[in-house]
């Protein structure tokens, strides 16, 4: 036997405020009488009594004592190692692709048809059947696994929606035939609106598919990539699948833009269920590309637009101003897709400057650049509230999760010229020294600023090994054209913030349904992730793209086994024979006889011996 709760046994010291309350009850009253002689034979009694006397005597305060103890020990959660039967376990698959949104003639989206079939199986089900929950989304995830409480898995049912994305029924059927194996006496329930083409679709072998929805006109993008041509390396080829998901032929256009460029268009004829992938070459380089399939009577517009880039960085051009420039412009140009250049501080001309990123090497440009901006050891900066620099006298300390910092020992980093500055009010810090910031970076007026006390430029700094990995991490936070900065997080219901390059004048983003949102500079841009998928970031210079980022969302859901469930853990062994090594709670027995002493308690005092 063991405890959940151990720390519970000290309220079995409440007995002895039970003692004490006995110990300070009113004492007798002495009354004088005229003769002892009836007395006699009680005092004779009491001289003969047996210890069963004694207990009669102390019935009420021993049931009072052994009460306290009782509650004490349920409260400690008694717990014993058994083996429990288990039935044969079932696992759930919830098909929540796009399509399973369109309503049908009811005006009932299909997934509430779903998650009704599905509450409905699973009442159906014996008690001792465990039940596992998997979603097949564009990731596929498990909301329960293996357990036994129905509530839970009802719960789960009612919150599922469907996304705006292609499922994946392969891997969630792969997922739920671990959990519950059809061979083994286990069952697998899809719940879709797609069912199988064929029969014999080993995709579908051993699972009972229950197809909800009706029948409609539905012509979607299967997928949309891009590539540079082998032969022709200047011009892209974009690759299209459409599919059609109907029961009727159909009839559709299919267009795909390269930018702002005017869009390629391409009718094609569909027959029922069928899928077609189209080719189109000669697609000028661009930094994003968007494809969309034009179909009457089409039923679901969630999935007839899809964007695409190539697999390449933006090239970023990096200015580096300063008298001692060239070991930070060799660290630079080690990053992919950087270009960088050494300009001295007389040469430098601001007005004729145009660069993505800039960093200035004990200087100060008279108006900020509009770009992304790395201050190294620079004087008095009133313009973004940096006070006149300080010597560093102790040893800095590092922020966690620094994202200028990673892969750095920031004892490395540590000389007799460093200098600190009190922190900016738009600034984190990542090393400080007192209240004081040795690194810290931030976004000033609209561009990514970073500002570093420590040298960069002594001859023994550009030979450590930490040199060329703080300026790739530099360089990886401060790109401007990724609206979204390394280290940032997305959770649902808390927008991000986005930071579009200084030069963009107009931000567009576009959910995994489709639907875009615009935003213009000096507007605030914010990411706000609803449901999983790919969302587009696009940011624009006039009727210019300037750039394209795809942002994928795709949160991670844990296993939430119930007690009496076979998920694997520390307190639960499944075997081939469906038994577990499972934790009984025994705290309830333990507070049923608590309450019965009590009750007895209260019975002996007022019923049999009455009030003394």
């Amino acid at each position: 036997m063991t405890w959940a709760a151990p720390l519970a046994f000290a309220w079995a010291g409440l007995s002895l405020a039970v003692l004490a309350f006995f110990l300070l009850r009113p004492r007798r009253q002495r009354i004088v009488v005229a003769s002892l002689f009836v007395w006699r034979r009680t005092i004779r009694a009491r001289a003969d009594d047996t210890w069963l006397a004694w207990l009669r005597r102390h019935s009420v305060l021993l049931l009072q004592l052994l009460a306290v103890v009782v509650f004490a020990l349920a409260l400690a959660r008694p717990e014993r190692l058994a083996t429990v039967e288990l039935g044969p376990p079932v696992a759930l698959v919830m098909d929540v692709s796009a399509s399973m949104a369109m309503a049908d003639g009811d005006g009932t989206p299909r997934i509430e048809h779903a998650r009704d079939e599905a509450a409905a199986f699973v009442n159906s089900l014996d008690d001792e059947r465990r039940v596992s929950l998997i979603t097949a989304g564009a990731v596929p995830r498990t909301l329960a696994a293996q357990t036994s409480d129905r509530a839970e898995v009802t719960r789960l049912l009612s919150g599922i929606r469907a996304e705006a994305s292609h499922g994946r029924l392969d891997a969630a059927l792969d997922m739920a035939r671990s959990l519950a194996n059809p061979a083994a006496g286990g069952i697998v329930a899809l719940f879709t609106d797609q069912p199988p083409a064929e029969a014999s679709d080993p995709v579908y072998a051993g699972v009972r598919t229950v197809v909800v929805g009706e029948p409609a006109p539905n012509v979607a993008l299967a997928s949309f990539q891009v590539r540079r041509r082998l032969d022709t390396p200047d011009a892209v080829q974009g690759v299209v699948a459409v599919r059609n998901d109907g029961i009727t032929d159909a009839v559709a256009e299919v267009l795909v833009s390269a930018g702002r460029n005017s869009p390629t268009s391409r009718a094609i004829e569909l027959a029922a269920g069928a899928r077609e992938i189209l080719v189109f070459d000669d697609l000028p380089a661009a930094p994003g590309y968007q494809a969309e399939v034009r179909a009457p009577n089409d039923g679901l517009p969630a999935d007839d637009l899809a964007f695409a880039s190539l697999a390449e960085p933006s090239e970023l051009s990096v200015v580096v101003v300063g008298n001692e420039p060239w070991p930070i412009v060799r660290a630079l140009q080690a990053v992919p897709a950087v270009t960088a250049q050494a300009i001295a501080v007389d040469s430098f001309d601001q007005a004729n400057s145009s660069a993505d990123f800039y960093v200035f090497q004990g200087f100060t440009p008279e108006f900020l650049p509009s770009a992304s901006a790395v201050f190294v050891q620079p004087r008095a900066v009133p313009a973004l509230g940096l006070d006149s620099p300080i010597n560093a006298d102790t040893r800095p300390l590092a922020v966690a999760d620094s994202p200028l910092l990673k892969s750095i020992d920031v004892g490395d980093l540590v000389s007799d010229s460093d200098v600190t500055y009190a922190v900016p009010p738009w600034a984190q810090v990542d090393l400080s020294v007192g209240d004081r910031a040795l690194l810290a970076h931030g976004v000033a007026y609209g561009r990514r600023t970073a500002v570093v006390g420590f040298d960069v430029a002594g001859p023994g700094v550009t030979q450590a090994p930490w040199f060329p990995v703080f300026w790739s991490n530099v360089v990886r936070w401060a790109d401007p054209f990724a609206p979204l900065p390394d280290g940032a997080d997305l959770e649902p219901g808390r927008p991000a913030r986005l930071i579009p390059h200084p030069r963009a004048d107009r931000v567009a983003v576009t959910d995994p349904g489709g639907h875009s949102t615009e935003f213009t500079v000096p507007e605030p841009a914010v990411l706000e992730v609803t449901v999983p998928g790919v969302y587009t970031v696009r940011q624009f210079v006039g009727q210019e793209l300037m750039a394209q980022t795809s942002i994928e969302f795709a949160p991670g859901l844990a296993t939430r086994p119930a007690r009496g469930g076979a998920a694997a853990g520390p307190s639960a062994t499944v075997d081939s024979a469906q038994r577990i090594q499972d934790q009984i709670e025994l705290w309830p027995w333990v507070a049923v006889l608590a309450l019965t002493l009590v009750l007895v308690e209260w019975w002996v005092f007022h019923r049999v011996r009455g009030v003394r």
